[in-house]
Formats: structure tokens, C-alpha cells, sequence
């Protein structure tokens, strides 16, 4: 199972571990395919905001929270949940900074990831 201290409180790693069965690899195999699908919801994040296209952003913010949440990843669950509140706001002033941080804490994955394999 991957686990680390540090980021105990930002991933629950058990969730993961029971989603895929007890399953080292498969808990692999579950983070790549997230990462990839963040990876998509970030591009489409970064280009709404940029677009200022509200709607989208709202809807790949939902999309990001709807995946972290499944895989566990809480802290990412949680910044994409605020970002999709900034959105149905209709004003999208601090999206920048909140998809800074879902960005760091994509990489903080990735990274923790890397060093299982």
C-alpha cells in the first residue's frame, strides 16, 4: 500500500488500498490513470480560466472533485470543490491560485507515486 506521513492527511491511502482490492499494482495502475485524467482536468481548468468561461470551469472543477474524491486524493477533492464554488459564483477571482495548488498537489502525488515503482 502507498503510504507516507506527510501526506496522510491529503490522500487517503486505505480508501485507495480498498478500492483496489489490497492490490499494490492495481493501486499503481488507479493513481497513473488519475493522475492522466487530472492532468486533461487541469489543461481544461487552465484554459477557462484564461477563456473566463465560467460554465467550463465549473464543470471540470466538478469533474476533478467527482475523480479525487473516488481515488481518495482528499486535498485535491477539496481545491477543486472550492474552485467549483468560486465558479458558481460567476466570479472567477482567486482560480488562479486555487488551480496553482491543485497542481502542487497533483505533482505531490505523482512524486509519491514514483517512489513506489
Amino acid at each position: 500500500m502507498l503510504k507516507s506521513h506527510t501526506a496522510a492527511c491529503d490522500f487517503d491511502w486505505h480508501q485507495l488500498n480498498q478500492l483496489a482490492g489490497e492490490d499494490a499494482d492495481f493501486e499503481s495502475e488507479l493513481l497513473t490513470i488519475f493522475l492522466q485524467d487530472a492532468k486533461n482536468s487541469l489543461h481544461e481548468i487552465r484554459s477557462a480560466i484564461a477563456a473566463k468561461n465560467i460554465p467550463a470551469l465549473e464543470e471540470a472543477a466538478h469533474a476533478l472533485k467527482g475523480a479525487s474524491a473516488n481515488v481518495g486524493a482528499r486535498a485535491i477533492a477539496a481545491t477543486a470543490s472550492q474552485l467549483e464554488q468560486i465558479a458558481r459564483s460567476g466570479n472567477i477571482q482567486g482560480a488562479h491560485a486555487l488551480m496553482q495548488k491543485l497542481t502542487r498537489l497533483c505533482l505531490s502525488v505523482q512524486a509519491q507515486l514514483q517512489t513506489r515503482r
